[in-house]
């Protein structure tokens, strides 16, 4: 018969000695939480002003290119996609999205672009799948686009999956990337009062476009 050794010691003695050193003693959490804080921010961000840098980026990113790009390259060519998206035409495309109680595909592509300019990411994207769900090729560049720089590679993947099945060229269908004009963040912010959000029991808010968001397209191309 095995006798075990005479111990006085109870569970949370050998607990309090089993514990290994905290290695995190020095770790600065507030500095780690602004660090993510930055990080969600940067996800969300408005369009920013062209940089030098920035300028020198003239090509669409191709998804025949098997590397997913990086969340600066998708950011540029998602902002240069919705601003050109935002053309002559944009107004009427956007008049007949309402009209046709939202059911235009080329009407939701340009509500989506909006709501990206204006900062909505969540609503944009729902626009965008609404659309590419309909075939149209443009709205599934800016999913590609809007995951690439999100860090949702699988996501990222699957749209590029799709692009290249439809056997998608950037320059056809968005225009020549160079030419994309550039919008200050200010003048963005009307278009904020011409949207209303919509509770749906199974897919949650929805914005919608008020038709007084048509004259303010109009406005803010004029600006372009």
């Amino acid at each position: 018969m095995t006798v075990l050794p005479d111990d006085d010691r109870t569970i949370d003695d050998l607990l309090t000695s089993a514990r290994t050193r905290n290695r995190y003693a020095t770790y600065d959490m507030a500095a780690a939480e602004a660090r993510l804080r930055a990080r969600q921010a940067a996800r969300h961000r408005p369009p920013r002003p062209r940089t030098a840098d920035a300028a020198l980026h003239t090509e669409w990113t191709a998804p025949q290119d098997e590397h997913t790009p990086d969340a600066d390259r998708a950011w540029w060519d998602l902002n240069a996609v919705c601003l050109l998206t935002l053309g002559p035409d944009a107004d009427k495309q956007l008049a007949a999205f309402i009209t046709s109680r939202y059911a235009d595909k080329a009407g939701a592509l340009v509500f989506a672009c909006l709501l990206h300019l204006s900062g909505d990411s969540s609503g944009a994207r729902f626009w965008w799948r609404f659309a590419a769900g309909f075939g149209h090729h443009v709205a599934e560049y800016c999913l590609f686009l809007e995951h690439a720089h999100s860090g949702e590679y699988d996501d990222a993947d699957y749209w590029r999956t799709e692009l290249l099945r439809h056997h998608f060229v950037p320059d056809l269908l968005c225009g020549d990337r160079s030419s994309a004009p550039v919008l200050s963040t200010p003048s963005m912010e009307p278009v904020h009062s011409h949207i209303q959000h919509q509770h749906h029991p199974e897919i949650g808010t929805v914005p919608l476009p008020m038709f007084s968001l048509v004259g303010q397209l109009r406005q803010l191309t004029s600006l372009l």
